[in-house]
């Protein structure tokens, strides 16, 4: 196939995140050859490498001219913005979409935007669905990564009822099986679906126009809250008469969580965001389709005990980071 049938130059925001990061050393590692231009704030004390095929673009947000400017010739523009620039994620794409950016990949890296109750029982997923009609209100086309939690933040933070350091697990009665995916494989996957070619006449899977106003389920393993647990005592060498443990349910976790978010607590907004991810039936279980697209990108599922030993080797982690 041509090379006219490939992505080269690609705008990647917010590269120094938890997201970003992993994706721009995927990026330039990529056989693609991909011509790289990071985009920043002019205050930003962010480093990047140094690299042949990265340029460096530091300006204000607030003006649509530079923006456009980076934006002109650029094949996609990949968002990986943190929870505090996300507002600023609605100027970008307008700004990329007037530039003629044709792939807009918005700040997804969360549960499957295709399912209709999950989105519509989160709230901090609404943005995300305004963002992608936003894209094809403006003529451009997005792609979105599902990525369902980050092990990486999930494990240390205890966030799936496993609080790995107290020793203390909550279990929910009608929790069932979820995706969750490292950083290093986020990274990874949006690296390869980036290299895929637009289009492939003998496998449609295996190209960006299947992707296009689409999902790409990307995943490290599929487990179940008793994996989870499983898998934190072999880590941390101790036996479950150690552990203090709860029985609850989803059902009521999202009747707290939804109750936390009408007293303005913020911390409900994650307790509801997990329960959706834990709860059966309720969307966190995209395996089939995830199992697809990972053979599409040529990649596999981790070792779920060794991630899981990694994190607690590293020790606790005090919050989450945008």
């Amino acid at each position: 196939m041509a090379d006219s049938n490939y992505l080269k130059n690609i705008v990647l925001v917010g590269a120094s995140g938890n997201v970003g990061s992993p994706t721009l050393k995927h990026l330039l590692a990529s056989d693609r050859a991909f011509t790289i231009t990071v985009l920043s704030r002019a205050d930003s004390s962010s480093t990047f490498p140094t690299h042949p095929s990265l340029t460096v673009q530091k300006g204000s947000y607030d003006d649509p001219a530079f923006l456009e400017s980076v934006f002109q010739n650029q094949d996609a523009v990949l968002l990986a913005l943190g929870f505090r620039g996300m507002a600023e994620q609605a100027k970008l794409i307008t700004a990329a979409a007037k530039a003629g950016v044709k792939y807009i990949l918005p700040t997804e890296y969360a549960g499957d935007g295709l399912n209709k109750e999950m989105m519509e029982g989160v709230p901090v997923f609404h943005p995300k669905v305004q963002a992608r009609k936003q894209i094809e209100e403006a003529g451009s086309t997005w792609i979105g990564i599902a990525t369902n939690p980050w092990a990486d933040q999930s494990l240390r933070l205890g966030l799936t009822g496993i609080k790995l350091f107290e020793k203390k697990a909550v279990m929910y009665k009608d929790s069932g099986k979820f995706n969750m995916s490292t950083l290093e494989q986020v990274g990874l996957g949006i690296a390869r679906l980036l290299a895929l070619p637009i289009r492939n006449a003998e496998k449609k899977r295996a190209s960006l126009g299947y992707y296009e106003n689409n999902f790409v389920y990307l995943s490290s393993f599929s487990v179940t809250q008793k994996r989870v647990w499983e898998a934190a005592l072999k880590a941390t060498g101790t036996g479950e008469g150690e552990w203090t443990v709860e029985e609850d349910t989803v059902e009521d976790w999202i009747r707290r969580s939804r109750e936390m978010l009408g007293r303005g607590e913020m911390m409900g907004a994650m307790g509801l965001t997990f329960a959706y991810y834990l709860g059966e039936g309720l969307g966190g279980d995209y395996q089939s389709k995830a199992v697809e697209d990972l053979e599409v990108l040529g990649m596999k599922e981790e070792d779920f005990d060794a991630v899981v030993k990694a994190e607690v080797d590293k020790g606790p982690k005090p919050q989450m980071h945008g």
